[in-house]
């Protein structure tokens, strides 16, 4: 008797356990056991969970404050005191790093929420309802995702610079509005959802109870496309956070002296400062680099783990 016919029984066996102790699991322990098994997106969460820490608690603990000016120490290269160096007011780069990335990933993650909540009532108004509300709602988002977003927001954040908003209220409409161009493709997938749901046994019998739509809805409905709602939001807050980037970048997201990602690198305004002054651009860069990144990967493992037949088709 060969080597190989003996392991056969015993890789057999191991299946056979492996697939009892999944089967006494619910869905949500299986997909967190195929995340944790997904080495990427476990490191990506890791660093994700690092960054949130870092820039919650990290300017608590340097000595710099976030508007603290020093015309002598303006433009210095990294060192022992500054370890991102300073910009031309003199200011900390690190700390100002700090401080932005709480407004940058705040921006990304409210607009995204605020996204798949308008999402997810459309699409499953949508999808349920049917009839003229559908055709209203998906013609709406038709229209929308015709138009460019990124030039859409331009015109936007030109709009609230020549309104003269003040900086504190400005984050707030960066956000409604991301959050007003985010939400149609989250409501077609939903719609889809739901017109394959609404047929279903369980949904029936909500309708011969006279439960009310929004309980159908709500209560009935949404706990069938959770992961299609978590897989999408993951995703979305990393557009979220490039769209930012990019309007604060052009002067016309959030505009200082609060700052963001964006704004920073907006302070290498020139070729000077961009060639002689990397410090002042490649921290925020850097950090938008890697936190798409982390959020990408994440979305990935996590749309493994909640539906794992889209690996089994990639793999084929």
């Amino acid at each position: 008797m060969s080597v190989l016919s003996l392991r056969l029984p015993w890789r057999r066996r191991q299946a056979e356990l492996a697939s009892l102790a999944s089967a006494g699991r619910t869905p949500w322990q299986q997909a967190l056991a195929r995340l944790w098994r997904n080495r990427p997106a476990m490191l990506a969460l890791l660093f994700l969970a690092l960054m949130v820490v870092a820039c919650v608690a990290g300017p608590w603990l340097l000595p710099w404050d976030l508007e603290t000016t020093d015309a002598l120490a303006a433009n210095h290269a990294p060192g022992a005191t500054h370890w991102l160096g300073t910009d031309f007011l003199g200011r900390d780069i690190l700390t100002r790093l700090l401080h932005a990335g709480r407004i940058s990933l705040a921006v990304g993650l409210v607009s995204v929420v605020l996204s798949v909540v308008l999402g997810y009532v459309l699409g499953a108004l949508a999808g349920y309802a049917g009839g003229w509300l559908d055709g209203a709602i998906m013609r709406l988002a038709d229209l929308l995702m015709t138009i460019p977003s990124l030039p859409l927001l331009i015109i936007l954040g030109a709009l609230l610079s020549e309104l003269q908003v003040a900086p504190e209220q400005r984050i707030y409409l960066v956000m409604l509005m991301l959050s007003l161009l985010g939400w149609t493709n989250l409501a077609r997938i939903i719609r889809g959802q739901v017109q394959s749901l609404r047929s279903r046994d369980f949904m029936l019998a909500t309708e011969v109870l006279g439960l009310p739509l929004w309980r159908r809805l709500l209560v009935h409905l949404l706990p069938n496309t959770i992961p299609t709602l978590i897989v999408v939001a993951t995703t979305g807050v990393a557009g979220a956070i490039l769209n930012e980037s990019y309007l604060s970048y052009l002067g016309l997201g959030v505009v200082p002296p609060t700052p963001s990602w964006g704004n920073m690198m907006d302070t290498a305004n020139s070729f000077v400062d961009f060639q002689r002054r990397p410090w002042l651009w490649m921290p925020p860069g850097l950090a938008i680099f890697a936190t798409v990144i982390a959020i990408n990967v994440l979305g990935d493992g996590l749309r493994d783990a909640l539906d794992p037949r889209l690996q089994a088709r990639g793999a084929r």
